[in-house]
């Protein structure tokens, strides 16, 4: 079931499962992604009352106005005005670029974070302290460069775009990915995400800050790493050390294995055994 969350000046669409008016499970998706990633999974996890949201600039909500940019610590606000208005403290469950956000989250606000579950996401991409200055030149400069997304004459053709991007998905992966982030326009179909999200940073987070963020997380993570994803074992290693209660396990598929229906039941056993208890 479509769902529209609004809070002052913010709005957040999102996908549910189960009782809007007991939502005990928050579930945030990846970089240039949205809520129908959670298509598979959500409807396999035993917790039931489940919203899968899409982040500012993403999907079908709103963009963040002209000059803010999307630094991961950005997406705290609007995070935390949606889980403010939960009867409960929320399990997160979180795809890559969404599971930094739940870090920030669940550092910042421990009070409505119950646990956190990661998904092939160890945590922020940083700038070394040595590039700063450089990082910062990168990204006002880059801001200058932004235009509009390309119009598609088709769905299809805008499929393939993105398939060039992320070619180990599947096309049933693709599709749903993609239908949920384009709209119709006169022209054709255009992409409905912020062009501004492809833009470089102005500024990131060092090590050492992440380091700090995610050591401040109090809650149970469980840290589920795909074996073909993104990042090597080892980096995931050094992050997950930083987490006071964690457990990690490696499973099966690629950077997006919470999309295929091949390898997302395997991952729902083990989110459902955390949640669980076991």
């Amino acid at each position: 079931m479509a769902a529209d969350f609004r809070f002052g000046q913010e709005r957040l669409s999102g996908l549910v499962w189960g009782d809007p008016d007991a939502v005990d499970t928050l579930c945030l998706h990846g970089w240039l992604d949205n809520a129908a990633s959670f298509h598979h999974l959500a409807p396999e996890l035993s917790s039931g009352n489940i919203v899968a949201v899409d982040l500012p600039g993403h999907g079908h909500s709103a963009w963040k106005p002209e000059g803010s940019g999307y630094a991961i610590w950005g997406y705290t606000r609007a995070l935390h005005a949606l889980v403010s208005n939960f009867s409960q403290p929320v399990q997160l469950v979180a795809h890559s670029m969404g599971g930094s956000a739940a870090l920030c989250l669940a550092a910042a606000f421990p009070e409505f974070v119950r646990s956190l579950v990661l998904l092939d996401s160890p945590g922020p991409i940083i700038t070394p302290e040595n590039r700063i200055a450089g990082q910062l030149r990168e990204g006002v400069e880059a801001a200058s460069k932004v235009r509009p997304s390309r119009v598609f004459s088709s769905q299809d053709e805008a499929i393939a775009a993105r398939r060039k991007a992320t070619p180990q998905l599947s096309e049933e992966a693709l599709k749903l990915i993609v239908e949920r982030n384009l709209k119709s326009t006169p022209e054709g179909y255009q992409w409905t995400t912020d062009p501004h999200l492809r833009q470089a940073s102005e500024l990131r987070l060092t090590e050492a800050q992440v380091e700090h963020l995610m050591r401040s997380v109090t809650c149970p993570v469980l840290s589920i790493r795909a074996e073909n994803g993104l990042m090597p074992a080892s980096f995931f290693e050094l992050r997950m050390k930083y987490l006071q209660n964690v457990e990690s396990v490696v499973l099966p598929g690629h950077h997006h294995f919470h999309l295929e229906p091949d390898t997302v039941a395997a991952i729902a056993d083990q989110i459902n055994g955390f949640h669980n208890g076991g």
